[in-house]
């Protein structure tokens, strides 16, 4: 019987477990994937926007020359992380369901790659999977076909060939600029009338707009797919005009929502239109005793509000409240 499982070796997961670790408490840090797994699936030569310091996980050093890490850089420090501390994590084990048992306690069902499944008993849950498996569908008609993606790594595949890219924050911006300048024929799609810098990085602003000024990027602003073809995507406007272009791949940048059929599915209380899990400002509990949340899930849908540099404290928020659960547990 475990003190707390934790579901999701990111940053976040992996700050709570080394809090729970430095308290003695008896945990394990189930991810589906690898250390790191949604970082693993960021473009492959992304750099962070955050300085190394405001990435650093409990004054561990990440000893690397330039200022900023990049996606490579910080895979490596956290595996290094979590060797140097001792964190408890078990990888390939993906939680297909959490129970709580007539005794009070939890039980976690994980399903490994071969499809068998274990279950562990425990007095905890902290959920950290973050919200990169769930990008926000365009609801379009052929979405569904292969030239369509929500995971954009890297541009040589689309040189030379009409990518659409769809969103108009950074991830949008970067991935229509990194395009471009491989070679790819390309064109931005965004819901809003215009770029607004919210959610831009101030150095990448001027470069967009410049590239929309001279045509050398093709802006569709102010509109939403609504059809994919193999050779076409069809734009349509606020008032409702439709336009047809030459595609041949689309790269969504829109965003990803938390797992909410997940976290409902174990009894947590999600709010309909802002996706955000009910729970404890102060302890990070949600209305489930015993369950608690960290990382960027805690934010719903509004993603840039919670990332690295504030989640890898949710460790010590949760201790407040994981404490007392204990307490109760062990004079029962």
């Amino acid at each position: 019987m475990l003190d707390s499982l934790i579901i999701g070796a990111g940053p976040a997961g992996l700050a709570v477990a080394n809090s729970f670790a430095k308290a003695g408490i008896d945990y394990l840090v189930v991810e589906k994937g690898s250390i790191g797994d949604h970082i693993s699936q960021y473009p492959t030569f992304m750099q962070f926007f955050s300085t190394r310091d405001l990435v650093e996980i409990d004054g561990f050093p990440l000893n690397i020359i330039d200022e900023k890490p990049s996606r490579r850089q910080y895979l490596n420090y956290l595996t290094r992380f979590v060797q140097d501390r001792g964190i408890n994590v078990r990888t390939l084990a993906r939680v297909v369901g959490v129970e709580k048992a007539p005794e009070g306690h939890f039980e976690v069902m994980l399903e490994k790659r071969d499809g068998s499944r274990d279950t562990i008993e425990t007095h905890t849950v902290v959920v950290a999977c973050g919200a990169f498996e769930n990008p926000r569908s365009l609801g379009a008609a052929g979405e569904e076909l292969s030239k369509v993606t929500h995971f954009f790594k890297e541009p040589h595949p689309y040189v030379d060939n009409s990518v659409l890219v769809v969103g108009g924050r950074n991830s949008a911006i970067e991935t229509a600029l990194l395009l471009w300048r491989a070679g790819a024929k390309v064109s931005l799609s965004y819901r809003k009338p215009a770029l607004n810098g919210y959610g831009i990085k101030y150095w990448l602003l001027p470069d967009i707009e410049n590239r929309l000024k001279n045509n050398e990027i093709t802006g569709y602003l102010g509109t939403e797919v609504k059809r994919i073809d193999w050779e076409t995507v069809t734009l349509v406007d606020q008032q409702g005009k439709e336009q047809t272009i030459a595609n041949d791949y689309v790269v969504c940048q829109t965003g990803y929502n938390p797992p909410v059929q997940f976290l409902r599915g174990i009894g947590i209380d999600v709010e309909e239109n802002t996706n955000l899990p009910k729970h404890d400002a102060e302890t990070l509990e949600t209305n489930i005793p015993g369950i608690f949340i960290a990382g960027t899930i805690i934010a719903g849908n509004v993603s840039g509000k919670v990332f690295i540099e504030n989640s890898r404290h949710h460790g010590e928020m949760i201790l407040r409240g994981l404490r007392e659960r204990l307490k109760s547990v062990a004079a029962v």
